[in-house]
């Protein structure tokens, strides 16, 4: 049967507050907050390096080099010529201005430094190669690649989905990209800040779906999205008709926190079976944390809540990334308080596979 627009006004006054917090929330909480890292790309000299020479300020380095090999919005890493130590660092290259001697000085602004080591000067600089695995490009919120790049491993993109169990974040798939799951669901980026899908299979079964997500804010530290989740029931000859506000804040330099708010606008009767399921005919508030592992994959965990069951759920989840290939595991819980194995209302372990490119 419809559902009665009843929740549209607390959506409204949902997105309005938050919005406004989001505006302010840089300058009231006592983080700090580094821009995020750029799109780098993979050079030919990998062996090029250049020498810090000066140190200008306090996020600021300056370096001398005989290549030409670099670019403006470059991550590079910074390495101590003090012997054993290693990778101490890493930069954005913000300038690069040609020298009357041929060779070239580098403008670099910092991204991460070590906790144990100061930069100095004689200190090197070189590439970084993020198109796969690099062990020396350990998980921070602060090196999360968002500008868009042909070869960034996903290990360095900000999260599109946390699963189907979970739900999405307020990320939009840069243009051009897709995300296909394991059941078929098809994303795909049409510019930055828009992304559609579909699920084929149901498409196929005359259980037409489509959905969309609009990034409407993005700052350092947050990113608002709004989005709609239209679907076709075919035993229930009715259609679900979603609306859905995403937030995510990063929170400290290993924690991004999600939030999820979705509106039934248009339900059938036996919506309240599939509340495992997001956005799919059922009104529900989650929120939850993201923890970036050092080598990239993702913990997720958080509570839900379900308006038409008015149940508390939530979910616990592992998510392993490969440079394409996503594959987590997760409990997850329709109703903390019924100690069953169901989906329903219940518990129940879910895997999720999807690729990104």
């Amino acid at each position: 049967m419809l559902r009665v627009w009843r929740f549209l006004p607390f959506l409204g006054a949902f997105l309005s507050v938050s919005m406004a917090f989001a505006a302010n929330l840089d300058e009231e909480v006592p983080i700090i907050i580094r821009n995020p890292a750029s799109e780098p790309a993979y050079y030919p000299d990998s062996k090029a390096i250049g020498r810090i020479d000066a140190i200008l300020d306090d996020k600021t380095i300056r370096a001398v080099t005989a290549s030409n090999d670099w670019r403006i919005g470059e991550t590079v890493s910074i390495e101590s010529h003090t012997s054993g130590v290693g990778i101490i660092g890493f930069v954005e290259i913000i300038g690069i201005s040609n020298k009357e001697d041929g060779t070239y000085e580098i403008t670099a602004e910092l991204l991460r430094q070590s906790r144990q080591h100061f930069l100095q000067i004689g200190d090197e600089l070189a590439h970084i190669d993020l198109s796969s695995d690099n062990e020396k490009y350990t998980g921070t919120t602060d090196l999360i690649i968002k500008r868009r790049g042909k070869h960034i491993s996903s290990k360095y993109k900000p999260l599109y989905t946390q699963g189907l169990a979970v739900g999405d974040t307020a990320e939009t798939l840069w243009e051009n990209e897709f995300l296909i799951t394991w059941f078929g669901q098809v994303n795909y980026g049409i510019k930055d800040w828009l992304s559609v899908n579909t699920i084929i299979p149901a498409d196929i079964g005359r259980a037409w779906n489509a959905a969309t997500k609009v990034r409407v804010f993005q700052s350092d530290s947050n990113v608002f999205s709004i989005g709609a989740n239209a679907a076709n029931v075919p035993s229930e000859d009715k259609v679900t008709l979603n609306f859905s506000v995403y937030w995510d804040s990063i929170s400290s330099e290993s924690m991004i926190s999600h939030t999820l708010f979705t509106v039934a606008a248009m339900s059938f009767d036996k919506a309240e079976d599939i509340t495992a399921v997001k956005s799919m005919g059922t009104t529900s508030f989650q929120t939850g944390y993201e923890f970036i592992l050092t080598n990239w994959d993702r913990t997720l965990f958080g509570p839900s809540y379900n308006f038409e069951t008015k149940a508390l759920g939530g979910y616990l989840s592992y998510l392993k990334i490969w440079d394409r290939f996503h594959f987590s595991l997760s409990l997850n819980a329709t109703d903390v308080s019924k100690l069953k194995f169901s989906a329903v209302e219940g518990y129940y372990i879910l895997f999720d596979a999807y690729w990104r490119f």
